[in-house]
C-alpha cells in the first residue's frame, strides 16, 4: 500500500468576512458606541440634593437625609407657643446603655447559632461530605479531591464497556518478538512496519528484526496456538511470545499464508486465556470496536484504542497482490499492532488487525482480516500446514503495467476488443504440476481474459480462483506477441490445489 507524505495546515484568524463594528470617524478609525446595560444603580441622596457617590464641595461631610441630631432639635422652632421640655441626660445615658447591652446579647446568640450549624451541617469526623462522597482536603490550597467511583464494566444493555472489554480480553492478547539470522526491515508492514535494518554485528546469532501482536486462539495436545499476521513472522527464524503478565515463552512457527496475511505460532504451555471469536459475517457498519495490540513494540504492549466499523468488505492488497475483503475501522492502528485483535463490545474477536493507510493525508483508516477468514485459515494451517481446498493455476506472473511497452500493448489489445485490460498477467514461469505445462503456453504469454471476462485488474483472476476448487476447469484467453503483432487464442486449464 502506497504511503503519501503531504501535510496541509490552514489557519485563519477571525475567518472570512470579519469586519470591525461601529461607525467610522473622520480619521478612518471606528467608534464603537457603548452598549446599554440593564443594570440599575441605587444611591442615597444627601441634604443638599447631591448624590451620595458624588461629594458636595459645599459641605464637610455627608449626612443622610433621614439623620436627626440633637443640634437640629434645639434649633427647631416652637410650635403653638408651647415650649417642649428638655430630656434628662441621665435617662438618655441609661437608654444608650440598654441598647448596647441588647446588641451585645444578640451578637452572642448569633455567633453561638453559627457554631452549632457549622458543627451539624459541616464535614463529619470520617471525612465524608453531606452527599456521602469521600473527600480529602489540602489545608494550604483548599482544593477538595473526591474519590472516583468504580468504573462500570457493563452497560445497561448487558454489553461490555471499553473497560469491560479490556478486563475480559487483555490476557488473551500477546506481544510477539521476531529474530532473524539476517535481519530485514519490516518496512512493508502494509505501510507501517517496525524492525531493524540488518545484522551488522558480523555473527550468526539471531538479532531482533521485528515486533508485532498476536491473540491466543486455541489449545491442543499440550500446546497453545497464537494467531497473528503472516507478514509479522514470515521472515523470522525464531520467535518469543510475551503474555500480558510479562511472562515470556519461546515460540515455534506453525505456518503462514501470505494470501490472507494470517500466520500461526505455538508455545509449549496450557491453561492460558483463550480468546472468543465471533462470526464476522454478522458485523454492522457503525458497530463500536476495540483494538488491542503493541503499537511501537512491546514497550507499549496491549495498548487499547476504540473506534467504530467504518466499512465492510474493503479490498486490501496482500503482500502477494491478492486483494482480501477487510474490515475498515477508525480505531487507531499503529506500527506493531499487526496481528492484534479487533474486539466487539461482547469481548469477541471480530478481526485480526493487519494494515492501515499510513499517510499524513489520511486519518483513522485501519484494516483487519475478518475473524471468519482468519480462523478458517489458521485452523487449516495448524492441520495441514497450508490452506486446504484452495485452487491455483500454477504460474508465476508479472503485471503488464510493469513493462515499458505496456501502453502500446494495451492499445493493441483494445483494438482486439479487450478494453481497459490493465490487469493482464504476463507469465514468468509455469510450475511443473500445472496443467498449463501440457498446453501451448509459454513464457511471456499474456492472460487477458478469464472465462471471457477481460482482466481489467488482477482481482478478476483472484476472485475467480477464490470461488473455485481444485479440479475445476477454467478457460483462459492468451495473447502473444509474434512477428511484431499480437495474436490471441484460448486454452482450457484444470486448476490444482495451492499448498502455500
Amino acid at each position: 500500500m502506497s504511503d503519501y507524505d503531504r501535510e496541509q495546515n490552514s489557519t485563519e484568524p477571525h475567518g472570512e468576512g470579519y469586519q470591525p463594528q461601529g461607525n467610522p470617524n473622520s480619521n478612518g478609525t471606528y467608534y464603537t458606541p457603548p452598549q446599554q446595560e440593564s443594570t440599575y444603580h441605587y444611591s442615597y441622596v444627601n441634604q443638599n440634593g447631591s448624590s451620595a457617590g458624588q461629594p458636595n464641595p459645599n459641605q464637610d461631610s455627608y449626612q443622610p437625609k433621614s439623620s436627626y441630631t440633637a443640634q437640629q432639635a434645639e434649633s427647631t422652632p416652637e410650635t403653638d407657643g408651647e415650649k417642649k421640655p428638655k430630656k434628662s441626660k441621665n435617662k438618655s445615658k441609661n437608654k444608650t446603655g440598654i441598647i448596647i447591652l441588647v446588641v451585645v446579647i444578640v451578637c452572642i446568640v448569633v455567633a453561638a447559632a453559627g457554631l452549632i450549624i457549622s458543627a451539624v451541617g459541616g464535614s463529619s469526623s470520617d471525612g465524608k461530605a453531606d452527599n456521602g462522597t469521600s473527600q480529602s482536603q489540602n489545608a494550604d490550597s483548599g482544593v477538595t479531591v473526591n474519590d472516583s467511583e468504580e468504573v462500570p464494566t457493563v452497560d445497561g444493555e448487558g454489553n461490555y464497556t471499553v473497560a469491560g472489554v479490556a478486563e475480559k480480553c487483555m490476557d488473551s492478547c500477546v506481544g510477539i518478538t521476531v529474530y532473524s539470522q539476517q535481519a530485514e526491515a519490516y518496512n512493508y508492514f502494509y505501510g507501517y512496519g517496525y524492525g531493524s535494518q540488518g545484522n551488522s554485528n558480523g555473527n550468526s546469532e539471531p538479532t531482533l528484526s521485528g515486533e508485532g501482536s498476536g491473540v491466543i486462539m486455541s489449545e491442543k495436545d499440550g500446546k497453545t496456538y497464537i494467531i497473528t499476521c503472516a507478514h509479522v513472522i514470515s521472515d523470522g527464524d525464531s520467535f518469543k511470545v510475551t503474555l500480558n503478565n510479562k511472562k515470556e515463552y519461546d515460540a515455534t512457527m506453525v505456518a503462514f499464508d501470505s494470501q490472507t496475511d494470517i500466520g500461526v505460532l505455538s508455545i509449549d504451555e496450557t491453561g492460558l486465556k483463550v480468546a472468543e471469536f465471533a462470526d464476522s459475517d454478522n458485523l454492522v457498519v457503525g458497530e463500536q470496536v476495540i483494538a488491542i495490540g503493541c503499537p511501537g513494540g512491546l514497550e507499549f504492549m496491549n495498548s487499547i484504542t476504540s473506534g467504530y466499523i467504518s466499512a465492510l468488505d474493503r479490498p486490501v492488497s496482500s503482500s502477494i497482490g491478492y486483494d482480501n475483503k477487510c474490515i475498515q475501522t477508525d480505531a487507531a492502528i499503529n506500527p506493531g499492532n499487526s496481528g492484534g485483535a479487533l474486539f466487539n463490545m461482547q469481548g469477541q474477536v471480530i478481526g485480526i488487525n493487519s494494515s492501515k493507510i499510513a499517510s499524513t493525508e489520511y486519518e483513522g483508516m485501519g484494516f483487519a482480516v475478518p475473524a471468519s477468514t482468519a480462523v478458517s485459515t489458521a485452523n487449516s494451517l495448524i492441520k495441514a500446514g497450508y490452506v486446504e481446498g484452495r485452487a491455483k493455476l500454477g504460474i508465476q506472473y508479472s503485471p503488464i503495467t510493469s513493462f515499458n511497452n505496456a501502453n502500446a500493448i494495451l492499445n493493441a489489445l483494445e483494438e482486439k476488443g479487450f478494453e481497459d485490460a490493465e490487469g493482464t498477467m504476463v507469465i514468468a514461469s509455469i510450475d511443473d504440476e500445472s496443467d498449463l505445462k501440457n498446453k501451448d503456453v509459454q513464457q511471456y504469454d499474456m492472460i487477458v481474459a478469464v472465462n471471457g471476462k477481460t482482466m481489467t485488474s488482477t482481482d478478476v483472476m483472484t476472485s475467480f480462483l477464490a470461488d473455485s476448487k481444485p479440479g475445476d476447469t477454467v478457460k483462459l484467453t492468451i495473447a502473444r506477441v509474434q512477428d511484431n503483432e499480437i495474436k490471441t487464442f484460448e486454452v482450457e486449464c484444470k486448476l490444482i490445489e495451492s499448498k502455500g
